[in-house]
């Protein structure tokens, strides 16, 4: 059993090394407010993605028609962003299990989610940086890697903030 266990957790450790390499190559070339926003636009969550997400197709397309909805608003911000230029980009991540547990950095409306979510789910936040090295930039959550592609989920959290 321990041998199970030991063996799980390096493969998760694994996977969340080949993720973290998948996000650097990823993002590392989106520079700019406007590039980051033309980038969610173009991720945004299918059905798929969101049934791959939420433990219910019932949670699932209430988060999905959610995210259509948020679409019409992407657009109308892409349009009228002033292109803010950065020079580096870092992220973090935290998964369900960590939202289960009370641990790393997310809107605290996510513990809210934590019986609609599958497990083993990991999010990223991207966030980039005006100076190399800043401590603090402009912050994209959530990102997760899903059916073996990136996809943005806007707000989560508020979603379902009404459907409780």
């Amino acid at each position: 059993m321990k041998s199970i266990i030991s063996s799980l957790i390096i493969l998760l450790f694994c996977a969340s090394s080949i993720f973290a390499q998948d996000a650097t190559k990823q993002f590392s070339t989106t520079k700019s407010k406007k590039e980051m926003l033309t980038l969610i636009s173009k991720s945004m969550p299918t059905l798929e993605d969101c049934k791959a997400i939420y433990k219910t197709n019932e949670d699932a397309e209430f988060y999905f028609k959610f995210s259509e909805d948020m679409k019409t608003k992407l657009s109308e911000e892409i349009a009228k962003t002033e292109d803010e230029k950065f020079v580096d980009i870092s992220f973090e991540t935290f998964t369900t299990e960590d939202i289960a547990a009370g641990k790393g950095n997310y809107a605290g409306g996510m513990t809210k989610l934590n019986g609609k979510l599958k497990p083993a789910i990991t999010f990223y936040k991207v966030e980039l940086l005006r100076e190399k090295g800043a401590e603090y930039g402009m912050s994209y959550k959530y990102w997760v890697y899903i059916n073996s592609k990136w996809v943005f989920l806007p707000k989560p959290y508020s979603a379902f903030k009404n459907a409780q």
